[in-house]
C-alpha cells in the first residue's frame, strides 16, 4: 500500500512537470512569433554579417618582409654558409652524456 501511494505521488508530480513544460513551450512559441523576436533575429543576422565582412585583426608581429633576390650576393652567400655549417656539423654529437642532467646548458 505504501509503494502504491509513492507511485501515485510520483505520477502526480510528473503530471505537474508535464503541464509546466507544456506551458513554457506554449509561451516560447508565442514569443517566437512576436515582433520582438523577429527584430532580435534581424539584429543578430546584421551583427554576424558585419563581423564576417571585417578582416581579422593583423598580429603586431606579422609584417611583410622583402624576400632576398637571387642576385643579392649577401643573402645567397649567407644562406649557403648556413647550409654548409648545418651539413658539416650534422654528425657531431657534442652532448656530454656522462654529465649530470642539471649541469648541461
Amino acid at each position: 500500500i505504501e509503494t502504491d501511494r509513492k507511485i501515485r505521488n510520483v505520477i502526480s508530480d510528473l503530471s505537474g512537470v508535464k503541464k509546466l513544460v507544456k506551458g513554457l513551450s506554449d509561451r516560447f512559441d508565442e514569443y517566437e512569433r512576436s515582433k520582438v523576436f523577429d527584430a532580435k533575429r534581424v539584429l543578430e543576422k546584421e551583427l554576424v554579417n558585419e563581423r564576417n565582412a571585417k578582416e581579422p585583426p593583423v598580429e603586431p608581429s606579422a609584417r611583410h618582409v622583402p624576400a632576398p633576390y637571387p642576385d643579392d650576393t649577401y643573402a645567397v652567400t649567407r644562406d649557403a654558409a648556413i647550409a654548409d655549417a648545418a651539413i658539416a656539423t650534422s654528425g657531431i654529437d657534442d652532448d656530454d652524456d656522462t654529465a649530470p642532467m642539471d649541469s648541461q646548458p
